[in-house]
């Protein structure tokens, strides 16, 4: 399933995010950081995923293990785990250096231990200017920061960051971000971020998996995940890729020959188990489609292995343009084209021609394959 192979940090066997919901298992792994990425979550699922493995909420019938020993049943606090979010603010009375101070005072530190951590505490997260300030006086980006220091006060074997990037501006989020790396670096600390955005998994993480109602999806690389997701829900999650309903009519050497419901035969990989006569779902990302512009008028089916689609909007977002497709049957489509790259006179409205190699797109299985 995945493709880190280094020791484990943390195990989590057989847990239930929803009662009578499926249940699910993976493993955090030295060093590393492992995304979970929740698809159409409004947070419930990632509150509970948190609430169970810090101890605010029982673990059902699975079990947890860190460093090889079970934490199943210790009390919050006491597991090994440190939780960074909104649902654990600084103490808004204290200043930053007393904050960082409260957790080392229940580890019964002395005051020139205490001191000396949380001068290293501060340094690490460049700090040192706002000790002695309060958490009203901060940044966002230094408030997240310092609960970061005093999560890392009680040194954890891993950091659970729940949803830290929420409401961050881009500027913040690409600070944090590279501050993640600096620290994991630092202090080899395995990091457990439970996020509801793409780009936060892919940004920082080794691994990730990916979660929709209340079941583990898919778990690898990012490159796994983009290249082999398990089913037309993760390609579209993943990569944005467009997803077409056909009918498949021929299944030679893993490829398929689709008639597409919008019009129009097209050829992919097979992905699952796929037979002639079966429905199906066939996915092919923005940017593996090319782009044609015919002269005269083009067939409503495209030409032999193309679909004839209206250019219907066109964007500039940076070193790329997002193209906007329409086609036949009013489907949407979206296409990805290096910015600069449309011949001079390119408009909306204009007709076009979409194409792809049969191994730049996959056909799934669909849910329903009767046919």
């Amino acid at each position: 399933m995945t493709s880190c192979t280094r020791s484990t940090t943390l195990r989590v066997n057989t847990i239930s995010l929803a009662p009578d919901g499926p249940a699910f298992s993976f493993a955090l792994h030295a060093g590393e950081c492992l995304a979970l990425l929740m698809l159409n979550d409004s947070g419930q699922a990632l509150r509970a995923l948190s609430d169970i493995l810090s101890g605010h909420r029982p673990v059902g019938s699975g079990h947890l293990t860190l460093l090889d020993q079970d934490i199943s049943h210790r009390p919050v606090g006491q597991r090994g785990l440190a939780v960074v979010g909104a649902r654990d603010p600084l103490f808004e009375h204290l200043s930053i250096r007393q904050n960082l101070a409260f957790p080392l005072r229940a580890r019964k530190l002395s005051q020139d231990q205490a001191a000396h951590k949380i001068a290293q505490l501060l340094a690490l997260l460049g700090l040192e200017q706002q000790a002695d300030a309060p958490p009203s006086a901060l940044t966002a980006s230094e408030r997240l920061r310092a609960q970061l220091a005093r999560a890392l006060a009680t040194d954890p074997a891993t950091l659970i960051l729940e949803d830290i990037f929420a409401g961050l501006d881009s500027e913040t989020r690409t600070d944090i971000h590279h501050r993640l790396i600096r620290l994991q670096r630092a202090r080899e600390t395995s990091l457990l971020l439970l996020t509801r955005d793409r780009s936060d998994a892919l940004a920082a993480a080794t691994c990730i998996g990916v979660i929709a109602d209340d079941a583990l999806l898919q778990i690898g690389s990012a490159a796994e995940l983009i290249d082999r997701p398990a089913s037309a829900r993760l390609a579209s999650a993943m990569t944005d890729a467009n997803i077409l309903t056909g009918l498949a009519l021929t299944v030679e050497d893993d490829i398929v020959e689709t008639r597409l419901a919008c019009g129009g035969t097209m050829e992919a990989l097979a992905e699952g188990d796929v037979a002639e006569g079966d429905l199906v779902e066939l996915c092919i990302r923005p940017g593996k489609i090319a782009l044609m512009f015919p002269r005269g008028a083009a067939n409503t089916d495209g030409e032999a292995g193309s679909l004839s689609a209206t250019l219907s909007d066109i964007r500039n977002v940076g070193d790329l343009l997002l193209l906007r497709v329409r086609l036949a049957d009013s489907t949407e489509m979206v296409v990805h084209r290096p910015a600069g790259s449309l011949p001079p006179g390119t408009a909306v409205g204009q007709t076009v021609l979409l194409a792809w190699g049969p191994s730049a797109a996959v056909v799934f299985p669909s849910q329903d394959k009767e046919g």
